[in-house]
């Protein structure tokens, strides 16, 4: 071995090591002081990549967390003031219910039911106008869908959960129509001349949707006497006549005719000839629509859609005997209502839109119809003092748009309901569960192990101290040239 001066190549080794073991001090000392195995880049590029998005993914999911609760809590505010209105709605029936009893009440009762009529008018108005999440009007129409345009057809478009397309605004649906509903119906005879009933009285029982009743037919009664005994019996039955039928007020597959000869010694000749003898009845039943929207199938009461699918959830409801089998008709909604992002994507998937109707008298109700001559519905400010329908006007009338107000307003309660219970808390529920799970994986990849880097810190302080001694006996090397020059 040679003896040099000028390089101390033991040196040079020993200082390498020595300042590969001082770099892992300091390495350590960082992780051991910040309590994270990744503090550079450098310390692990992979893992940081997939370290930050995890993060960006737990941040954003922590966000969706709180859009959810912002979310139900707008929803309980919503259903909290539908509540209230409910229960005005329900004392509003009872005064409909109370004028009704024309026989035992005298004008100045059905006047203060009237007063509380109105004043339960006023209160909803007030509700309505005043309920508010932050800034956000919540039923005064405002957090409504706004549907600018629909076909003849559709009596009324109510939805409630819309996807819109992306693509498009406004977004335009289409609902085809195999069948709309039907009145259940039944031939009464071929022609006004053709006598009804021959050979002595007949006594029929005539049953409706609503009831049943008793009529008596002399002999000789032709088709227009009969028909008169049906339309006078029409509020009690839910029959009336018009032409050479009989008819269902209401329609679907639950509206029902039924006629039964319950007595006399006469013939009834009407009914399509089914009726010849006492025991014989005639019946007749409505149907059903059978309509689909956008391809997706849903289930009708009569001419009312009730519609549950992934682009459109609401109500929709055919003009009566206006659509014909086969027809297709739009409707276009522009973009609006109420948008919830309750995941972390700006998805379909991702987001629910909802809109609460307008809960505005003027908008409560049902649209006016004339079924068989006689106007059915209206809506609820038409039941103020001096209207159309107030307690001394049409209180039976009156009674129908309460009871379709209640329902109105029960249906979007029902839904926030269940927008709660069944899509937001299990939203939440499932959010949380995906946070935790993100940050265990997070904290895998860059959370420091103490109990293993405390003995890597060991092993390099060891390392440095040995290092040192050792660089300071490679420096004594070259002073043993000395002992050649004495």
């Amino acid at each position: 071995m040679g003896l040099r001066i000028n390089t101390n190549l033991a040196s040079i080794i020993t200082l390498r090591s020595l300042n590969e073991a001082d770099n892992q001090q300091q390495k350590s000392l960082e992780r051991l002081s910040t309590g994270l195995k990744i503090n550079h880049a450098g310390d692990d590029p992979s893992g940081l990549v997939i370290s930050e998005q995890l993060r960006a993914q737990i941040s954003g999911l922590g966000q969706a967390v709180e859009n959810s609760q912002f979310a139900s809590n707008l929803a309980g505010t919503a259903e909290a003031a539908l509540g209230e209105i409910s229960d005005l709605l329900a004392a509003m029936r009872q005064s409909a219910v109370f004028s009704l009893n024309s026989g035992a009440t005298s004008r100045e009762q059905v006047a203060a039911e009237q007063d509380s009529v109105d004043s339960a008018i006023a209160a909803i108005e007030r509700i309505a106008n005043t309920t508010r999440f932050a800034t956000t009007q919540l039923l005064n129409g405002e957090s409504a869908f706004h549907v600018t345009s629909q076909d003849a057809g559709l009596l009324d478009v109510a939805p409630i959960s819309l996807a819109f397309d992306p693509a498009s605004d406004p977004t335009t649906y289409t609902i085809n129509v195999t069948t709309p509903g039907k009145q259940a119906s039944m031939l009464a005879s071929g022609t006004t001349s053709d006598m009804v009933v021959s050979g002595g009285p007949v006594v029929l029982r005539i049953t409706g949707s609503v009831g049943s009743e008793d009529i008596v037919l002399a002999s000789g009664t032709d088709l227009a006497a009969f028909s008169q005994s049906i339309n006078m019996m029409r509020g009690n039955t839910g029959v009336y006549a018009s032409g050479s039928y009989l008819y269902s007020d209401s329609f679907g597959s639950t509206a029902r005719i039924t006629i039964e000869q319950m007595g006399g010694s006469g013939t009834f000749n009407g009914a399509g000839g089914a009726i010849t003898k006492i025991g014989d009845s005639a019946r007749a039943s409505g149907a059903d629509a059978v309509a689909s929207i956008n391809g997706a199938e849903f289930a009708a009461d009569g001419n009312v859609l009730n519609i549950t699918t992934p682009a459109f959830a609401g109500r929709v409801e055919l003009a009566p005997n206006s659509v014909a089998s086969g027809s297709s008709l739009q409707f276009t909604v522009e973009r609006s209502g109420l948008l919830f992002q309750l995941n972390s994507q700006q998805t379909s998937g991702d987001q629910h839109i909802i809109g609460l109707p307008n809960m505005s008298p003027a908008f409560l109700g049902m649209q006016a119809t004339a079924i068989g001559g006689q106007t059915v519905g209206g809506f609820l400010d038409s039941l103020k003092a001096g209207g159309d329908n107030d307690m001394f006007t049409n209180p039976g009338n009156a009674l129908k748009i309460i009871d379709a107000a209640l329902g109105d307003v029960s249906n979007v309660r029902a839904y926030l309901g269940s927008f709660v219970s069944d899509t937001v808390g299990p939203n939440i529920d499932s959010l949380n569960v995906a946070i935790e799970n993100l940050t265990a994986s997070d904290s895998q990849i860059r959370d420091l192990d103490f109990a293993s880097e405390t003995a890597e810190f060991a092993r390099s302080q060891v390392l440095f101290q040995a290092g040192i001694s050792v660089l300071s006996q490679a420096n004594i090397i070259p002073q043993a040239v000395l002992k050649l020059l004495q």
